[in-house]
C-alpha cells in the first residue's frame, strides 16, 4: 500500500476508506496489500467491498485472471455485479471460453443475469466463433426480455457478424426499439468483415450523426476489398481526421501494392505514432522492399519513437529477405535492452530470421528460450533446419512437436518434407507424405507435391518423379519447374526438353525456362542446342527477371542487381 496512504488508517479501514485506497493503487502489490487489510478487519465480507476488489484486480493493467478466480471464490455469497465483473474479465482475457464455463454455475448460484451479463458472455461467443452457443444465450436474453436493450443487441450484432452470419445479425439491428452508435459502428464492421462492402456504403449513407470511427470502418472495407479508390474518395470527404484514419489508408494502399501513394501518404501525415510507423515499415516488408524498411526503421529510431512488437517483426521480416545478420542481430539487442517481451510471433520472427541468415545457433537459442512454443515457432525451427541443411535434427525437432502435443500444420510439413528432401530421406519423405491424410487429416496442397517431385528428383527417381507429375488432375507450373531443375541437376538433357515443352504450353512467357534449358545443354556440352535455344528465347522477346541479391559489409547492406557497376568500392570496405 502506498505510504503516503497507509497513514489514514490509524483506525481499521472503513467501507469508504477502502474504496478510496483501491483508487489509489498503482500495483498489484497494492492491491494484494489491501486484501489482506479486508481479510483482517473483516470488511472483505462486504459483498460490495469485495466486488470492488474484484473488479480493480481484473481491471488492472498487470493483474491476474487466476488471483481474480482465487479471490471471487472467497466471497461468501457473490452479487451479480461479482459475477458480471469477473465474467467480463475471463471474456476479455487469452481464455474467453472459460467465461462461458463459469457462467452455468451464476445461474444455479441463484443470481439473476442482467442486462452487463449478457454482452461478455456474447464477446466471448464472438471471440471463438461460437454461434450455436450465441444462439442460446440469445435465447436465454429473450425469455429473460434482455434482448432488445441495446448493450445486449450490440453484443448479439457483433457476435452473428463474427460468426459470419451478418444477415441474423441484421435483423436484430432491424428489430432495435433503441439504436446508439455502437448498434450501427457494429452493423457496418460486421458488414465490412464479411466482405459486403455494397451493404456497409448503403448502411453508411443511412447513418444519422457519422463519427471518425464510422468513416474509418468504411474507408477500412473499400481498402480491404481491394478499392483503394473509394477509399480515398471517402478520405477525402471526412468533416474530420484522426491518426486512425491515416493509418488506414497507409495500410490499404499498401495492400493494393501501390507503396508510393503509401509513402506519400505517410510523408504528408501531420503526425505520426507509432502505428503509423509500423504500417509503413510493414508495407515494404511485405512489398518486397526490405531495404527501404531497414532505412524507415533507422530513420524511426532517431526521431526517438519507440517501436512496438508489430514494427519489430517487420524489421525481423526484412532482415530475413536480405540475408542481413548483423542487423537482425541488432534488432534482437534492442529487444533485450529494452526488456520487451518475446512472444511466440516475436520468437517465431526471430527463429526466422537467425535462420534465413544461416546463423542456426542463434534460431536454436531463441527457441530454446521461448517460454510457449505454438505450432509457428515449431514450425519456422522445422524449416529453418531443413533450409539449412540439419534434415536429421528436424526431423528430431518434429518429433518432440507430436509428443509435446501441438497439432501440426501444412506449414509444418512443408517444412518436413523439405528436410527429406535435403537429406535424401527418400522413404521417410513417402512416408510424411501419407500421414497427412491418414494420421493429420491435411489435404497435400501443390506445394507438397512440388517438394515430392524434388526429393524423387534429387534421388535421381525422375521417371517415378513425372510420373507424380502427370497424376496430378492439373498440371501445375510449379511442378514441372521444380522437375526442371532435377534435369539441370542430372544433366538429363532429353527429359529437360520434355519438360520445357510442357512449361511452354502453360507459361509461354517465362524467359527463365529456357535459360535453364540452355544450361542444361550446355553442361552436357551440346552448345549448338544450347546457342539455339538462347535465340529461340531472343526470337520471342522473352526475357529473365535481373538476378537481385544483398550483401552486408560492416552492418552496412548492399543492394546488387545483374551487371551492377556502381558497388565498385564495396570490397575495399
Amino acid at each position: 500500500m502506498p505510504a503516503a496512504l497507509a497513514c489514514l488508517l490509524p483506525t481499521p479501514p472503513t467501507h469508504p476508506i477502502c474504496l478510496y485506497l483501491l483508487q489509489s493503487c498503482s500495483s498489484m502489490r497494492h492491491v494484494l496489500q489491501l486484501h489482506a487489510q479486508m481479510l483482517r478487519n473483516r470488511l472483505f465480507h462486504d459483498p460490495f467491498a469485495a466486488s470492488e476488489l474484484l473488479r480493480f484486480a481484473l481491471a488492472f493493467p498487470l493483474g491476474s485472471i487466476h488471483y481474480a478466480r482465487k479471490l471471487f471464490d472467497q466471497i461468501p455469497h457473490p452479487t451479480t455485479f461479482a459475477w458480471n465483473s469477473l465474467l467480463c474479465g475471463l471474456a476479455d482475457s487469452p481464455s474467453p471460453a472459460s467465461s462461458l464455463a463459469l457462467f452455468p454455475r451464476m445461474l444455479s448460484s441463484g443470481a439473476r443475469p442482467n442486462a452487463h451479463t449478457f454482452p461478455s458472455l456474447l464477446k466471448a461467443c464472438a471471440r471463438l466463433a461460437l454461434r450455436e452457443a450465441g444462439e442460446q444465450l440469445h435465447g436465454l436474453m429473450f425469455k429473460c426480455a434482455a434482448d432488445y436493450d441495446v448493450f445486449s443487441a450490440n453484443g448479439l450484432i457483433h457476435m452473428y457478424s463474427s460468426c459470419q452470419r451478418v444477415d441474423l445479425g441484421r435483423r436484430v439491428f432491424d428489430m432495435c426499439e433503441e439504436r446508439d452508435v455502437v448498434s450501427w459502428n457494429s452493423m457496418l464492421t460486421g458488414y465490412v468483415n464479411c466482405g459486403l462492402v455494397d451493404h456497409a456504403r448503403f448502411l453508411f449513407d443511412e447513418m444519422p450523426g457519422r463519427g471518425i470511427v464510422t468513416w474509418n470502418v468504411m474507408i477500412n472495407g473499400y481498402a480491404k476489398s481491394g478499392d483503394v479508390g473509394s477509399a480515398r474518395e471517402l478520405f477525402d470527404r471526412m468533416p474530420r481526421r484522426n491518426m486512425e484514419s491515416w493509418n488506414t489508408l497507409i495500410s490499404g494502399y499498401a495492400k493494393c501494392g501501390q507503396l508510393a501513394m503509401a509513402r506519400k501518404l505517410f510523408d504528408e501525415m501531420p503526425a505520426k505514432n507509432v502505428v503509423s510507423w509500423s504500417a509503413m515499415i510493414s508495407a515494404y516488408a511485405q512489398g518486397d522492399c526490405p531495404l527501404e524498411a531497414l532505412l524507415l526503421f533507422e530513420e524511426m529510431k532517431k526521431l526517438n519513437v519507440v517501436p512496438n512488437s508489430a514494427t519489430i517483426v517487420s524489421v525481423l521480416s526484412a532482415c530475413s529477405q536480405m540475408g542481413a545478420l548483423e542487423q537482425g542481430r541488432l534488432v534482437h539487442s534492442y529487444i533485450e535492452m529494452n526488456k520487451m517481451n518475446v512472444d511466440s510471433v516475436t520468437g517465431t520472427a526471430l527463429i526466422d530470421m537467425y535462420a534465413k541468415c544461416a546463423c542456426i545457433d542463434g534460431a536454436i537459442k531463441v527457441f530454446d528460450e521461448l517460454v510457449q512454443k505454438d505450432v509457428f515457432s515449431w514450425t519456422a525451427m522445422i524449416g529453418g533446419l531443413a533450409v539449412n541443411g540439419y534434415a536429421t535434427k528436424a526431423l528430431e525437432v518434429f518429433g518432440q512437436m507430436e509428443r509435446d502435443g501441438v497439432t501440426p500444420n501444412k506449414v509444418t510439413f512443408v517444412g518436413v518434407l523439405c528436410a527429406c528432401s535435403h537429406g535424401g530421406l527418400v522413404e521417410q519423405a513417402r512416408h510424411y507424405f501419407d500421414s497427412m491424410r491418414k494420421i493429420h487429416g491435411l489435404e497435400p496442397g501443390i506445394e507438397h507435391y512440388s517438394c515430392m517431385v524434388d526429393v524423387l528428383g534429387r534421388a535421381g527417381l525422375l521417371k517415378e518423379a513425372v510420373s507424380l507429375v502427370e497424376s496430378m488432375p492439373n498440371y501445375r507450373t510449379v511442378l514441372w519447374e521444380t522437375l526442371l531443375g532435377s534435369c539441370l541437376i542430372h544433366g538429363n538433357a532429353d527429359l529437360g526438353e520434355h519438360v520445357v515443352d510442357r512449361l511452354v504450353e502453360l507459361s509461354p512467357d517465362d524467359g527463365g525456362v529456357y535459360v535453364l534449358l540452355s544450361n542444361i545443354y550446355a553442361m552436357r556440352g551440346r552448345w549448338d542446342e544450347a546457342t539455339r535455344t538462347r535465340m529461340l528465347m531472343k526470337l520471342k522477346g522473352l526475357k529473365k527477371i535481373p538476378g537481385l541479391s544483398y550483401i552486408e559489409v560492416q552492418g552496412i547492406v548492399q543492394e546488387f542487381h545483374m551487371k551492377d557497376k556502381s558497388h565498385a568500392n564495396v570490397m575495399d570496405l
